[in-house]
């Protein structure tokens, strides 16, 4: 389906992520849709990222001649921290990717180095730029960073994202909650909510199996027992050791937790073998049928500025079974298409599982009939719309404010190096093998800082 097809002429649109296929994430999932779609109506896309494969986003040979890519240096620590995400450091690439493509807009996507850079370049320019924030990293700080110097890392990385934010053309979320919390911390624009999508055809509860049943089950299969499947990252703010509690008071409920990460080593003991399978990853039919082939999606963490499982969860039909959060109130109805607990309130939690048992087959129905009302398709369509009415057709002439957001960007990067990246809670909360690559957690720090640091200063350089 074509997007806004009354439109007379197709855009440049240059989109700058950490996150992005084939890297796991809602965040990713989103990307990958949309620019599928806003690049088979025609619009060249190009996309700045750190992640390898970036290039395998669709088999479709026509959309892909409209979408080139830059994959460029980043640091990655797979199986070696909670999160996997390639850090992408600013570098030359950015400044080169953008001279290059002459995009009509830039499409920052969080505010991690590389994005404030690209942005800084961005309005050096005078390229219009559309922001999205999707990570709420008001709450991560406090649980990543040594809680004696948390409040200043925190009031740090506010500054910076009220710094860069207020100077966005268009800002967006994906919660309503979320601009909310921006709005407080001194964005003084609106912040417009970006609705989300679900690929209603790939999650469909026409995928449920046996086979793939059976595979959840692990050699425990059993025609009375319930089948219970949460996914996602495996990390500390997830809360996934919650979803034991509940395992003790259901005897015939097995868990089947989807997704990777360090952390599984930490939890894997915490769950009795006979109530709990790792399946690992899984993507595209085969994540779609773990899904369908569950009874309950059952989910503890309220991280989340907006859960895409959850959506995807009850596109395949599966009643919602979770912790209260804000994250929720977008496209989710207590006792419609599921039931929620009060957090950390296990007694809660197992009424809240008994509820959707008793009620499954009406919450079965809600739960689709809701997720085709949330589509890519409609969302593409509100971006789209938000790139053609901040483009700007007055020609490219040097902004000399560029050089104070650039100076403003250096003073903050620096400010986060000293005051954050050296006190990261990040490693893996396992034991530490002798042959590990990590086994001095401080100098591990200590290079990622040095390398940002004399990354930034060349760039700087550069400049002057």
């Amino acid at each position: 389906m074509k997007l806004n097809e009354a439109k007379a002429s197709n855009l440049k649109i240059l989109i700058c992520t950490e996150s992005f296929h084939p890297y796991t994430s809602g965040i990713a999932r989103r990307f990958k849709e949309i620019i599928i779609r806003l690049a088979g109506n025609g619009h060249l896309i190009h996309v700045i990222t750190g992640c390898k494969g970036c290039e395998t986003l669709t088999n479709d040979p026509d959309t892909l001649s409209r979408i080139s890519f830059s994959r460029l240096y980043a640091l990655e620590f797979k199986n070696s921290l909670d999160c996997a995400l390639p850090f992408l450091l600013p570098q030359y690439g950015i400044l080169k990717a953008i001279l290059d493509f002459k995009p009509d807009v830039v499409h920052c996507v969080e505010h991690s180095p590389a994005a404030t850079f690209c942005a800084s370049v961005a309005i050096c320019l005078n390229i219009p730029i559309v922001w999205s924030s999707h990570t709420n990293l008001d709450y991560y700080i406090p649980l990543y960073i040594k809680p004696f110097i948390a409040p200043f890392s925190l009031s740090i990385y506010q500054r910076l994202r009220r710094t860069f934010l207020n100077w966005a053309d268009f800002n967006l979320t994906v919660s309503s909650d979320f601009a909310n919390l921006l709005l407080e911390n001194g964005i003084k624009q609106e912040v417009h909510v970006w609705r989300t999508g679900v690929d209603s055809k790939l999650f469909n509860p026409t995928y449920r199996s046996q086979e793939m049943r059976c595979r959840m089950f692990n050699g425990h299969y059993s025609p009375d027992k319930i089948l219970l499947v949460s996914v996602g990252r495996l990390s500390p703010e997830k809360k996934f050791e919650f979803l034991v509690e509940i395992l003790k008071n259901f005897p015939q409920a097995f868990l089947c937790i989807v997704g990777g990460g360090p952390y599984i080593e930490h939890l894997k003991p915490l769950f009795p073998e006979k109530q709990a399978h790792f399946i690992g990853f899984l993507q595209g039919a085969e994540l779609a049928s773990a899904y369908a082939s569950a009874d309950y999606f059952v989910y503890a963490s309220v991280s989340e500025t907006f859960g895409q499982v959850y959506l995807e969860a009850m596109s395949s039909g599966i009643p919602i079974v979770a912790a209260e959060g804000k994250q929720m109130k977008e496209f989710f109805k207590d006792g419609v298409h599921g039931y929620t607990w009060r957090p950390n309130d296990v007694e809660d939690a197992c009424q809240a599982l008994q509820k959707a048992i008793n009620k499954r087959k009406v919450l079965v129905y809600n739960c689709r009939q809701n997720a085709l009302n949330h589509s890519w398709n409609s969302a593409a369509n509100q971006v789209e719309d938000v790139y053609f009415k901040v483009k700007n057709d007055k020609k490219k002439k040097f902004n000399l404010k560029g050089i104070y957001c650039f100076l403003n960007w250096f003073v903050l990067q620096i400010m986060i190096l000293l005051f954050m990246v050296p006190f990261m809670n990040v490693a893996k909360p396992v034991k530490k093998s002798t042959h590990s690559k990590l086994n001095s957690l401080p100098s591990f720090k200590f290079c990622i800082s040095l390398l940002s640091l004399v990354a930034f200063l060349g760039i700087f350089i550069s400049f002057c």
